[in-house]
C-alpha cells in the first residue's frame, strides 16, 4: 500500500495482524532543546537495545536557511541519556532565520531523529536580550512561528484596536511584558511582506500548543518489578510495566497528551515602521541588531481561504501474565466530533488516517489527543504490559484572492513516535505527501 493511498483515501485502519512483527524502540529519541550556560543544548534518548545503536552518531544544526552550521561528535550508550551543548548553533538568526533544527546521525549519515525548534529574544529591559530556544513544527519558510501566548496577545491587541493603529512591539511590551522579545522577533519576521502604505496584506503564521510541553521521565522501581516510561512532548508516550515476582504494590500508570496545530492567516496594513537597535547576547559575544518597529492597523482577508488537513495516530499494546495494557488515540478539527477515535488492548494495534477541508477568513486548527495505561496487579509474577505510540498533522492553507497581495501556500506539520525508526519514516513521508 502506497503512502498515498493512506493520505488521500481517507480514513483507513490497519489491522492488528498486519501490525504484529517485531518492533524496536526508536535508536534515539532528542527529549528536549534548551538554552543552558548560554549554549543550545539537548538532551538525546538511547534506546537500550545495544544491538541497534551505531557504533558513532552526529548531533548536527542547520540555521533558518537550511544550511549546517555546527556540529559534535556523540557515544551513544544503551539507554542512558546524553545532554550535549552544540556549540556555535546560534549564529545570528537575525540574518540567517529564527526556525532551525537539530538533525542526530549516525556514523553513516543516515537520520535517527530531527527536532525543529524556535529561536527567540528574551528581553529584560528595551537594550538588551538574551536568546532562547524552544520546541517547533516544520513549515515552509515564508510561515511565521508564533507561541500560543504571543498569539493570543496579538489577537487582544487587534480587538482593542479595531480599525485604528497601533505600535505592535511597544503595545505588547506595555500590556504583555514577558513577550516584548518575541514580539521583536515576530515584527523582524513580518517586515519582508509588508509594504508601507500599502493595501492590506497578509502572511502565513502557525502556533502549536503541546501538553505536556516538555518531556516527563517516568521510573518506579519494587523488587522484581518495575515501571519506566516518558510522556511527550505532546502527544508521544511510551510505558513499560514488568514484574517478576509478586509485591503488595500493584504497577499502574496513565500518561496523556495533546498538541493542537494551527495556521492562521494574518492580516493587517502598516502605516509605518521605525528602527529600534538592541544588543544581543548569544553564543560568541554581543552584538548590536537593528529591528523594525511596525505601526499597523488590522485587516481581514475579503476572501476565504482553504485549509487541508492531515491526521493520522498510532498505537499498538502488548501483554503478557495476568497485566493489561490500553492505549487511545483521537483527532479532530476545529474542535468538533474526532474524525480517528481509536482504543486498544491487550495484545493489539491501530494506525489510523484521516483527512479534512475547511474554509476561512481567519485561521484553522486540529487537534491530537492521546493516552496509555499500563497494570500489573501486585499478585502478578512474570507480567508485563506495554503501550507505544505515535502521531502526525498538518495544514495546508492556499488563499487565492484578487483584492490582496499574493501570500502563497503555508504548510506546517509536526509529528512523533515512540514506535522505531520505520514508523517514524513512514509518519514523515504520510505528512509530505500531504503537504506537496
Amino acid at each position: 500500500m502506497t503512502v498515498s493511498s493512506l493520505v488521500f483515501g481517507g480514513l483507513l485502519a490497519v489491522p492488528a495482524q498486519a501490525a504484529e512483527q517485531e518492533e524496536h524502540p526508536p535508536i534515539a529519541t532528542i527529549l528536549d532543546v534548551a538554552m543552558e550556560d548560554g549554549e543550545l543544548t539537548a538532551r538525546i534518548l538511547w534506546t537500550d537495545r545495544q544491538e541497534d545503536l551505531p557504533a558513532g552518531s552526529k548531533l548536527v544544526s542547520y540555521d533558518g536557511k537550511n544550511s549546517a552550521n555546527a556540529g559534535v561528535a556523540l557515544t551513544p550508550k544503551a539507554g542512558e541519556v546524553s545532554q550535549v551543548k552544540v556549540f556555535g548553533a546560534l549564529d545570528k538568526p537575525w540574518e540567517t532565520g529564527w526556525a532551525q533544527k537539530l538533525v542526530l546521525q549516525n556514523d553513516k549519515g543516515e537520520e535517527l531523529a530531527t527536532q525543529p525548534y524556535d529561536v527567540n529574544l528574551d528581553c529584560a529591559d528595551d537594550k538588551e536580550c538574551g536568546l532562547r530556544v524552544s520546541a517547533g513544527v516544520s513549515s515552509d519558510a515564508n510561515v511565521v512561528h508564533v507561541s500560543s501566548e504571543l498569539d493570543a496577545a496579538v489577537i487582544k491587541l487587534n480587538g482593542m484596536y479595531g480599525e485604528g493603529e497601533y505600535d505592535l512591539v511597544q503595545e505588547v511590551s506595555k500590556n504583555f511584558p514577558a513577550l516584548r522579545g518575541e514580539a521583536m522577533v515576530y515584527a523582524h519576521q513580518l517586515y519582508p511582506w509588508y509594504p508601507i502604505s500599502g493595501p492590506c496584506s497578509c502572511n502565513w503564521e502557525s502556533t502549536t500548543a503541546r501538553t505536556p510541553t516538555t518531556t516527563q521521565s517516568i521510573l518506579v522501581s519494587y523488587p522484581g518489578r518495575s515501571l519506566y516510561g516518558w510522556n511527550g512532548p505532546g502527544p508521544k508516550h511510551t510505558l513499560s510495566a514488568n514484574a517478576l515476582t509478586t509485591y503488595p504494590v500493584t504497577l499502574n500508570r496513565t500518561v496523556a497528551g495533546s498538541s493542537q496545530l494551527t495556521l492562521r492567516l494574518n492580516c493587517s496594513r502598516w502605516v509605518y515602521f521605525y528602527w529600534w537597535s538592541i544588543l544581543v547576547h548569544r553564543p560568541g559575544g554581543v552584538f548590536p541588531v537593528r529591528f523594525p518597529f511596525p505601526v499597523k492597523v488590522p485587516c481581514t482577508s475579503p476572501c476565504q481561504a482553504r485549509f487541508d488537513h492531515l491526521g493520522r495516530v498510532s498505537g499498538r499494546t502488548t501483554i503478557s501474565g495476568v497485566a493489561t495494557a490500553q492505549e487511545r488515540g483521537a483527532w479532530r478539527v476545529n474542535g468538533g466530533l474526532p474524525l480517528i477515535n481509536q482504543s486498544i488492548s491487550a495484545n493489539n494495534a491501530f494506525d489510523v488516517t484521516a483527512t479534512s477541508t475547511t474554509f476561512s477568513t481567519t485561521s484553522s486548527y486540529n487537534t491530537v489527543n492521546t493516552s496509555g495505561t499500563v497494570t500489573v496487579p501486585s499478585t502478578s509474577s512474570f507480567a508485563s504490559a506495554i503501550t507505544t505510540n505515535g502521531y502526525a498533522h498538518a495544514i495546508r492553507g492556499e488563499l487565492s484572492c484578487p483584492s490582496i497581495p499574493p501570500v502563497g501556500i503555508g504548510r506546517v506539520s509536526d509529528y512523533g513516535t515512540t514506535q522505531g525508526n520505520p514508523q517514524r519514516l513512514s509518519l514523515l513521508f504520510s505528512v509530505l505527501d500531504f503537504l506537496y
